[in-house]
């Protein structure tokens, strides 16, 4: 729910939380794992962070490393400095940074690897010095894995050669044509072309709640989204679908004003509050104190009833709605109010009233004299 997860969500890796939960893993896709952490909280750990390959159904206690697009970034607690070798590929494009520079080559680090780069592969333009590099952050292609002896043997001249043929990674905000070729419960995962794939989180796929990604989603299905982020040197790439929408709290607040009366559904009652959807894709917080009782949320409302509530604040921006189940003087809001309403703007309309909530006592008298005369 877009209200409830707005609160507490961040950009890029958020704010370190570094909390300790357990989870499972439910899923794995290439370097990358993904974990449930409990009801509606799904995270990725790099593949490498395992002695050895993650098994679905493996369990481990995570830190928490903060919010990436709806995905906690994850480390294993207590986890060993040296990392596992089985995902090292020769072929694949990594990001490395350079750290010195020796007479025949560079040594330089992948994550917690370390590598070799011969001076030849460096890549750099005749009459430079390799060891310009130092310190910099580059692309390269692994040519070597050797685990029995801890070595990896990369080149970012093969890395350029590569790109200049019209390999090129898709930036934050390009619009991708791809064809569904996973489907698991956290999201969707889209061929992208040039051996690329991206992961469509369920949170991302529409703005309204989606339960099963199956409903919305089929194999082999040509979709068009957006990238939202490209991370791991292309190896982890996050799309949306419903960023190509038009936000559906911006649509609400082209119509709706605070103060207005608006029907609602129930779609959760929580401890603090229930969750009422108004629209599709609009789901606001009415909060207890905004009930006009002092007794529990549960015996007052249940799931899927419908009620007439008011805008107390509608911040498009934050997709924030809060609602209230009183008028400001605190009487209760009766059950058919805003249709009721609906009618008096009609019907002041008809008359000729400049404003839809002129007193319906005066409305009514109008209406009888028009009717007598």
């Amino acid at each position: 729910m877009r209200h409830a997860q707005s609160h507490e969500q961040e950009k890029d890796h958020g704010q370190h939380t570094l909390e300790v939960l357990p989870g499972v893993v439910v899923g794995v896709n290439g370097h990358d794992v993904f974990v449930d952490l409990g009801p509606k909280r799904q995270g990725v750990i790099q593949a490498d962070a395992f002695d050895g390959p993650a098994t679905i159904g493996s369990r481990y206690d995570f830190v928490l490393h903060g919010r990436e697009e709806s995905l906690w970034v994850l480390s294993l607690a207590g986890s060993r400095s040296m990392s596992s070798w089985v995902d090292a590929e020769p072929g694949n494009l990594v990001s490395a940074r350079v750290l010195r520079m020796h007479e025949d080559g560079l040594q330089l680090k992948i994550g917690r690897l370390h590598a070799w780069m011969p001076k030849g592969q460096a890549g750099v333009p005749q009459g430079h010095n390799p060891a310009e590099l130092i310190g910099r952050t580059v692309r390269v292609e692994v040519l070597e894995v050797d685990p029995r002896h801890q070595r990896v043997i990369v080149s970012r001249k093969a890395a350029l050669r590569r790109e200049r043929a019209g390999f090129s990674l898709p930036s934050p905000g390009d619009r991708v044509q791809g064809r569904v070729v996973r489907l698991e419960e956290y999201g969707a995962f889209i061929q992208l072309g040039s051996g690329r794939q991206g992961l469509l989180h369920i949170s991302n796929v529409s703005h309204e709640p989606i339960e099963d990604i199956e409903e919305v989603l089929r194999l082999g299905e040509s979709v068009q989204a957006v990238v939202l982020h490209v991370r791991e040197g292309g190896r982890r790439i996050a799309l949306g679908l419903k960023q190509l929408m038009e936000n559906p709290f911006t649509c609400l607040a082209k119509t709706a004003f605070e103060g207005q009366i608006i029907e609602g559904m129930v779609t959760r009652i929580l401890p603090h509050g229930a969750l009422v959807r108004v629209e599709p894709g609009v789901i606001g917080l009415l909060p207890k104190s905004q009930t006009a009782s002092q007794r529990p949320l549960r015996t007052l409302l249940r799931r899927d009833q419908r009620l007439c509530v008011r805008i107390l604040r509608l911040d498009p921006d934050q997709e924030r709605l809060t609602l209230s189940w009183q008028h400001v003087n605190g009487a209760a809001i009766a059950p058919d109010e805003a249709s009721l309403r609906q009618d008096l703007g009609k019907l002041a309309k008809e008359l000729g009233a400049t404003h839809a909530s002129t007193n319906l006592g005066r409305l009514l008298k109008n209406a009888l004299h028009r009717d007598a005369s």
